[in-house]
């Protein structure tokens, strides 16, 4: 089946999983989470930053199903990157907010792919550093991806935290590679994604929305702390 990624817009913010849709964890600080209308907020961000900085997100489709997503921006559009003890982004690099692979397509290197995406598209800006905070406890219903799985396409650990580690994937174009090439940035041999405790990734994808039809309502605590009524 065809597999192909769409870009994040206002148009496409639909396609994400209904909870995902109404979330704006990572968008808003949390002294303004909760004050006003999600879905509103959040296209006010997705606005903002695709006007202000560009494309800040991919939505992945296998065939006319949507298969999973990644977001990400600098990480001066991303009000809670500064509340992490890890933090905070260094200021070369692109923040990976958070991403989502749908429990059917897990093991297809489709969370590679996604990096991948992010890594080409980046690079076209002149950027060659990603980084992202990670779940080291891999807990349910969570806007953080865990930290085993960005270790295993290649990111590394650049300031430890019992919770919530930083890590980076630093990227490099060859001297002698085309600029229409870019799209193929290869990221280092590892182990794919979703492939590391089964358990943990079950945990982990049972709350991710896609197959979830409620809304849950943003938190406005501090990184990783359910959110109130979950």
């Amino acid at each position: 089946m065809h597999r192909r990624m769409v870009n994040l817009t206002l148009d496409s913010l639909d396609a994400l999983p209904r909870r995902c849709r109404s979330c704006v964890f990572w968008e808003l600080s949390p002294l303004c989470a909760g004050e006003g209308d999600a879905e509103l907020e959040k296209e006010a961000w997705l606005s903002r930053t695709l006007l202000e900085w560009g494309g800040c997100g991919r939505v992945a489709y296998e065939g006319d199903r949507v298969a999973g997503y990644i977001t990400y921006a600098s990480p001066k559009f991303v009000p809670r990157s500064m509340e992490f003890p890890s933090g905070p982004v260094s200021p070369d690099a692109v923040l990976v907010m958070t991403a989502l692979v749908k429990p059917a397509y897990s093991g297809t290197g489709l969370g590679r792919q996604l990096v991948q995406t992010v890594a080409a598209d980046v690079a076209r800006r002149g950027i060659f550093a990603i980084e992202a905070f990670g779940d080291a406890r891999g807990e349910s219903d969570a806007c953080l991806v865990p930290a085993d799985f960005y270790r295993s396409v290649g990111f590394k650990t650049v300031r430890s935290d019992p919770r919530y580690p930083r890590l980076r994937l630093e990227t490099r174009p060859s001297i002698d590679r085309p600029e229409q090439a870019t799209d193929e940035l290869e990221l280092p041999e590892s182990l794919e994604w979703f492939e590391l405790d089964d358990f943990e990734l079950e945990q982990f994808f049972s709350g991710s929305g896609f197959e979830e039809p409620s809304i849950v309502r943003p938190r406005s605590d501090r990184p990783g702390v359910p959110r109130p009524g979950t």
